[in-house]
């Protein structure tokens, strides 16, 4: 959601990521998302202040807290519609723990500068027990 307060516009992280993933115990993979606005060099949150043309980067976490490793994880999120993607993203960025890999999906095979919609991060192999994986991406306001 986004509101706007004087010149400013707050962003509220309200709609957290889906995933996807398969695991015996569920409710023991805990999913975070915290947005940082990049150009004014501000902390990780889940609410930011921000105007237009400021780029602003989403991390999206997700902890293995079962007891056994778990495969097979997709991360849903999507471009807001007062966004668009700032870089295309690469998710093989050294960001993932080296037992996973990762594609990027997009309802029409986008991925690239100026983008808008959803994105899928498809994490092949396995996160183990007590680790996390970290995905991220980077939108422009208009």
């Amino acid at each position: 959601m986004l509101k706007y307060l004087r010149d400013f516009s707050v962003f509220f992280i309200l709609n957290i990521t889906s995933y996807t993933v398969l695991a015996s115990t569920y409710h023991d993979v805990v999913l975070t998302k915290t947005v940082t606005n990049i150009t004014q060099q501000s902390e990780a949150s889940t609410l930011i202040d921000a105007k237009p043309g400021d780029v602003i980067e989403y991390n999206i976490y997700v902890a293995n807290s079962t007891y056994s490793a778990i495969s097979n994880i997709n991360i849903s999120a999507s471009v807001p519609h007062f966004t668009t993607l700032a870089t295309a993203i690469d998710c093989n960025d050294g960001n993932l723990p080296s037992a996973l890999s990762c594609q990027i999906s997009t309802p029409d095979g986008v991925n690239d500068y100026g983008y808008q919609g959803g994105i899928i991060w498809q994490l092949s192999g396995k996160l183990e027990a007590g680790v996390t994986a970290h995905v991220s991406y980077q939108v422009t306001i208009k």
